[in-house]
């Protein structure tokens, strides 16, 4: 699977590419805001792969662990989250992604 990294909200490039995002968390993080991250979609689990949407419109959410951000004593789990789009143009992958990002935002500064 090819892809950009990305933490912020842009689809990618090419709306056929998948968007790879490094996230804070472990796929039982990632689980328990899925529902906020995917309001309004209906979706199926199969292990760490999240099928959105139908066959022809939605995507699917591939979740990895990463090594955790080690920083002094304090480690940090991270995951690697890929989002591969069907049917979807790139401002509904935009939207799409605006709606996932802020369901995994984190208050700080």
């Amino acid at each position: 699977m090819t892809g950009r990294m990305t933490g912020g909200m842009t689809a990618p490039a090419d709306p056929a590419d998948p968007c790879v995002k490094d996230m804070a968390g472990t796929w039982s993080d990632i689980l328990r805001l899925l529902p906020i991250a995917l309001r309004g979609w209906t979706y199926d689990l199969d292990g760490t792969t999240v099928e959105v949407g139908s066959p022809d419109r939605g995507a699917t959410i591939t979740v990895d662990p990463l090594p955790p951000r080690q920083f002094g004593l304090v480690q940090i789990p991270r995951s690697r989250v890929a989002l591969a789009f069907r049917g979807l143009d790139a401002g509904e992958q935009e939207s799409f992604l605006s709606q996932f990002d802020r369901a995994f935002q984190r208050g700080g500064g």
